[in-house]
């Protein structure tokens, strides 16, 4: 196969008839010219110029190859400006998929009328999948508001942070009463966890240990789910893992509905992901939904 910038070359040497000069305009070495040129005669195993001491001159064969080239490159030259557009253009249909209605509803939802009528070509469609996300078996474009545990089982998908949060322990004022405060984490083996189905395992809580890096307990466990952590922990079922500063949370506590306890032990770099399935260069309607989503940040009330 040539290559276009051979024969882009090729093509000027052939006009100007010296590759010094062709040299010079391209900013390369002669050698480097001639090399070109001699890939090119040794793939089609004809000679293209007759080398003169002044000038080089196209053999019969070498007029033709010409004509044949530049209608090539013309063509060639059309197919990349065609390419081109449509990179740019974001059109078809996105696919998204997040494992919360309310941060749907907390992080795309208020935002969407402007996204689609920037790029009223695209059709997009949201689902809600508390369950664990296989992308074997979920086709989807963008896994959005994900935890970490998607990046280690599928450590190929590419990943954009969205937002850290503090991983808080928390449980019902009766469940407290009945099982104690833990004072340290190595008391919360004593207790039992509402177990989060995404977890491996799924009856694990999250801790700081003392030397700042996560600690595991594993307490005893009787009700695992991907849905209803806090109304369960509200029943006094048990203690949770969750992020403390959302807006629901907050309510929670100010309104004596569940506890926070071992506050000093709390997990604070905890993060939240979007992932999205690699390419080179990344579709156009990916880039488009990111770029759009992930910049409003800031104004999402968590």
């Amino acid at each position: 196969m040539f290559n276009p910038n051979d024969l882009r070359i090729f093509c000027k040497v052939a006009e100007i008839g010296n590759m010094s000069r062709v040299a010079e305009s391209e900013a390369k070495t002669v050698m480097a010219i001639s090399k070109q040129i001699g890939r090119l005669e040794s793939s089609l195993n004809r000679a293209l110029f007759i080398r003169t001491r002044r000038h080089l001159e196209l053999t019969d064969f070498g007029q033709a190859f010409k004509y044949k080239v530049e209608l090539l490159l013309e063509q060639y030259q059309d197919l990349m400006g065609w390419t081109q557009n449509q990179e740019d253009r974001v059109t078809g249909e996105l696919r998204v998929v997040c494992q919360s209605n309310e941060v749907i509803k907390d992080t795309l939802v208020p935002w969407l009328a402007d996204f689609t009528s920037m790029y009223p070509d695209l059709n997009i469609v949201m689902d809600v999948r508390e369950g664990i996300i296989d992308i074997l078996q979920d086709d989807f474009d963008i896994f959005w508001a994900v935890g970490d545990y998607l990046g280690q089982r599928f450590p190929g998908l590419k990943r954009k942070s969205l937002w850290a949060f503090e991983n808080g322990l928390f449980a019902s004022h009766d469940y407290l009463t009945k099982m104690g405060m833990p004072l340290s984490p190595d008391d919360l083996e004593k207790h039992t966890v509402i177990g989060y189905l995404h977890n491996q395992p799924s009856n694990v809580l999250i801790t700081r240990g003392e030397d700042g890096n996560p600690h595991y307990v594993m307490p005893n466990c009787q009700i695992k789910t991907v849905a209803g952590l806090l109304e369960l922990a509200e029943s006094g079922l048990g203690v949770i893992n969750a992020p403390a500063n959302t807006s629901t949370m907050q309510d929670l506590i100010r309104q004596n509905r569940l506890e926070p306890i071992l506050e000093n032990y709390w997990w604070k770099e905890a993060e939240v992901y979007v992932y999205y399935h690699p390419s080179r260069p990344t579709q156009a309607k990916i880039r488009a939904f990111l770029d759009f989503f992930v910049d409003k940040r800031e104004q999402w009330k968590l």
